[in-house]
Order: C-alpha cells, then sequence, then structure tokens
C-alpha cells in the first residue's frame, strides 16, 4: 500500500511538473509570438501611415504645390511604399523557409554580372550610398548556383548596411576565389557590431527590442540571408574592419 502510494504521489508530481514546464513554454511561445506580431505591426503601419500622410497632402494641396515640392512628396511615398515592400517581402521569405517551401534552381552564374545587377534592384535607396564593386583576385569570376537565393542574400546584406552605415554610407562589394570558395564582400562605414552581438544578429527575434527606433525592422533580412546561405551549402559571417564598420562575408565552396 505505502508502495502504490509512493508511486501514486511520484507520478502526480510528475504530471504537475510537465504540466508547469508545458505553461512555462507555452507561456513563453505566447511572449514571443506577441513580440513578433508588435513588431510586424508597428513594421507595416509606419510606412503605411507616412504614405497615406503624404499622399493626403500632395491630393489636398497639390494646386498650390511647386514642382519640386510634388516631386519631393511623390519620391517620399515611394520611399515607404518600397521600404513596405521589403517588409512584407522578408515575411513571406522566412515563412517559406521554415515551411520549407524554397526549391533551388542550380545555373552558372557570372558573379559580377549578379552583383551589378543587385545594385540595379536596389531602386532609389542606391541614390543613399557611395558603392563600389571590385574584383578580390578574378574579375570573371563564375559558380554554378542559384541565381535568385544568392542575389536575395546579397541584396538584404546590401540592405542592411544602407540602413546601418549612417547618413553617408559608403559600401564596398568585392568578390572573388579564395581557398577554393567563392567570397563576396559587403564593407561598410557604419559603427560597426558589437562583440557580444556577432551571432545575435543573425537571429529573427534580435532587433524586436528596438522596434521604436528610425531603423527598426523585424529582423528577419540578416536570418534570412543566413537561411540562404545555408540552403546553398554556403555560409554567412560579420566581423568588424580595422578602421571601422562591419565586413559581411558570404561564402560558397566551388
Amino acid at each position: 500500500m505505502r508502495d502504490w502510494q509512493y508511486r501514486n504521489d511520484y507520478g502526480l508530481g510528475m504530471v504537475k511538473k510537465a504540466a508547469a514546464s508545458d505553461a512555462e513554454f507555452n507561456a513563453a511561445r505566447e511572449q514571443i509570438h506577441r513580440q513578433m506580431l508588435s513588431a510586424v505591426s508597428h513594421d507595416l503601419k509606419t510606412p503605411l501611415a507616412t504614405m497615406i500622410g503624404t499622399l493626403e497632402i500632395y491630393n489636398r494641396m497639390e494646386e498650390k504645390l511647386t514642382p519640386e515640392k510634388r516631386r519631393a512628396l511623390i519620391n517620399a511615398a515611394l520611399h515607404e511604399a518600397y521600404r513596405l515592400d521589403s517588409f512584407i517581402t522578408n515575411i513571406l521569405d522566412m515563412a517559406k523557409f521554415e515551411g520549407g517551401l524554397v526549391a533551388q534552381r542550380q545555373a552558372k552564374i557570372d558573379v559580377k554580372q549578379m552583383l551589378e545587377d543587385c545594385l540595379i534592384r536596389l531602386g532609389p535607396q542606391r541614390e543613399r550610398a557611395a558603392i563600389t564593386l571590385s574584383a578580390i583576385n578574378d574579375s570573371r569570376a563564375m559558380i554554378e548556383t542559384d541565381t535568385m537565393l544568392l542575389s536575395r542574400a546579397v541584396h538584404l546584406v546590401l540592405d542592411n548596411a544602407i540602413k546601418h552605415a549612417g547618413a553617408m554610407p559608403i559600401i564596398a562589394i568585392e568578390y572573388g576565389t579564395i581557398d577554393g570558395n567563392m567570397i563576396i564582400r559587403v564593407r561598410d562605414n557604419g559603427p560597426g557590431i558589437p562583440e557580444a552581438l556577432k551571432e545575435h544578429i543573425f537571429s529573427k527575434y534580435t532587433r524586436l527590442a528596438k522596434a521604436d527606433q528610425q531603423n527598426a525592422g523585424t529582423g528577419l533580412g540578416l536570418a534570412i540571408c543566413r537561411q540562404i546561405m545555408g540552403s546553398l551549402g554556403g555560409t554567412v559571417a560579420v566581423a568588424n574592419g580595422l578602421n571601422g564598420g562591419a565586413i559581411f562575408t558570404l561564402s560558397l565552396p566551388l
């Protein structure tokens, strides 16, 4: 009888402990879910509110505005539209990767041409930064990979550099082959990355606490970049330059 009572009490204790663990897990998951929804809502509503306000001013005062002010208002609305599109694309991309819905299409590509195309697709962002492109050791570097996915990874790193390199971003892109790997480096003139955050910046939750800052975002960009590079069999890493700024290195085996 005592043995049965002991086992019964022990079993009830384990059930209660498991229930407590489940409750803690569910509470933590719910908190993360709320944080993510809050950040996503902020990131979607902020550019949308700016677009609406800008276009309302244009609509009400169109006849009184000079051509220069009209262009400025339209450009401001367009900039926010691109920002909103970027946020939505990142959310959809992360959902695709987590759902295993990304299919690769391998092809041999000219890395220089791919990078030049990336710069073109930056759109208005391209005008906000001084960007240079140079070869490390092979101006006609070729690699077989998924062009769209690699382009997306490069775009995400460039977008991050433009956002965080300061008022006048200076960005240098280098590419070439080193030790059997295709290397793409993106250097900026920003403040660099604190040592303790070099791995955390690739987490999709890292920037949630900064949702009210000027360049806040859902924090998905670099997380998606790491997902892409991993799916291609490569890596992405970050270091700080000797003279300041961050250096992101994308590496793929040849």
